[in-house]
């Protein structure tokens, strides 16, 4: 792109939405790793997801207030994921009764030698 600013200037919009969308982590998290040297791609992917978060305007997060106050949390991981650098994400979400009030998918930090592992360390980092 010629002028790499207007991308980071969108996608940095697009990660303050991340407390209100849980369903765009991933996708921010695939654009946010070419903020240095963005492509058209690049570009139009994140005006794909404008364009999603515009006609999804009306959904959101619900918190019920006569809800229980029990903790429940879930992780998941996906082996080797990344194809550049063959390293695992982690996922997860945490609810408070039935209301969502933490999430976040990461790639982890080391290469995992096994789903076992992969699944291990999601865990880890969910607790």
């Amino acid at each position: 792109m010629a002028n790499p600013e207007s991308y980071r200037r969108l996608l940095g919009r697009l990660l303050c939405l991340g407390f209100t969308s849980p369903e765009l982590c991933h996708a921010k998290q695939q654009l946010s790793q070419f903020m240095q040297s963005p492509c058209k791609t690049h570009w139009d992917s994140a005006l794909h997801l404008v364009h999603y978060l515009k006609g999804t305007i009306d959904r959101g997060l619900h918190f019920a207030a006569n809800d229980n106050f029990t903790i429940t949390a879930y992780s998941d991981a996906d082996w080797a994921s990344c194809k550049d650098t063959r390293r695992s994400l982690t996922g997860y979400c945490i609810f408070l009764g039935t209301s969502l009030i933490s999430w976040k998918t990461k790639k982890q930090t080391t290469v995992s030698r096994s789903s076992v592992e992969a699944e291990y360390r999601s865990m880890s980092t969910t607790t």
